[in-house]
């Protein structure tokens, strides 16, 4: 089993929700836990970064821990009417900046877990607009949502998808020094901010908490991202695991008419 005592985890959005909950599982472990989140955690035996991942400028300023064994990003904005380029500018442009200025400090052997999401699932399909997305500039999003027609719940997808597509192409770069980084992908989660995900995605998202039996719990997911984050899972990168109480395997089964027999 990893000893997790003395080592530095960084969790961004740590002061709620997945983070939270990642949080203050790595914190009973023994590890020292320094959140990034512009809420204050309200735990003191945490440190806490104030930081606002919209503010891209900012993120090379933050003060991170020397030395980090550990970086989950577990930040995130829901799907919102009118916030389709802040979204993108958090989920996806946030995530990836300020997991490069938190690289230099991330000991050989370590570990970043990337929140995506079931939401990002078709990945594949709409690979060459996430590949648009991520060659772009952040000062070209507002153009980029209006001249592609950027609702708030293909902004949340494309966002998860783009969150998968840069895990994988990071593996290589990160193999010389055994970091390792994979990502999650949850379907509805317990949080706070369930109640937007429902009304933004409606059906969709109310079938697949049916088909699920419900939504899944924050300390669920945690338990994934640990897991990921651990020295158990060594042999571990560039996957993206799905956490969504088999709601993925049972549409896999039914678009290809299969039985269990």
């Amino acid at each position: 089993m990893t000893d997790w005592n003395g080592r530095n985890i960084v969790i961004t959005g740590g002061a709620s929700g997945i983070g939270k909950a990642t949080a203050g599982k790595f914190a009973k472990l023994g590890a020292k836990v320094t959140i990034v989140d512009r809420t204050d955690p309200d735990d003191g035996s945490l440190d806490w970064v104030k930081a606002d991942l919209s503010d891209l400028g900012s993120i090379k300023g933050l003060r991170l821990p020397d030395q980090i064994h550990a970086l989950v990003n577990a930040a995130g904005l829901p799907p919102r009417p009118g916030r389709e380029a802040e979204l993108l500018r958090v989920n996806v442009f946030g995530l990836r900046t300020l997991t490069r200025h938190a690289l230099p400090r991330i000991a050989d052997g370590g570990a970043i877990v990337n929140m995506a999401s079931k939401a990002g699932a078709k990945w594949r399909e709409n690979a060459e607009q996430v590949k648009r997305l991520l060659v772009l500039g952040p000062q070209m999003l507002d153009r980029f949502v209006t001249e592609e027609t950027i609702d708030p719940v293909r902004a949340y997808d494309l966002s998860k998808e783009a969150v998968v597509v840069w895990t994988k192409a990071m593996v290589d770069e990160l193999r010389a020094r055994s970091i390792r980084i994979n990502a999650v992908s949850p379907a509805a989660v317990d949080t706070p901010i369930l109640g937007d995900f429902m009304e933004a995605f409606g059906e969709r998202a109310s079938r697949g908490v049916a088909i699920a039996g419900r939504a899944g719990r924050p300390e669920e997911i945690a338990e994934v991202i640990l897991f990921l984050a651990s020295d158990e899972a060594s042999w571990v990168s560039g996957c993206n695991i799905e956490c969504d109480g088999g709601l993925t395997a049972t549409l896999d089964a039914r678009a290809l008419s299969v039985t269990a027999g």
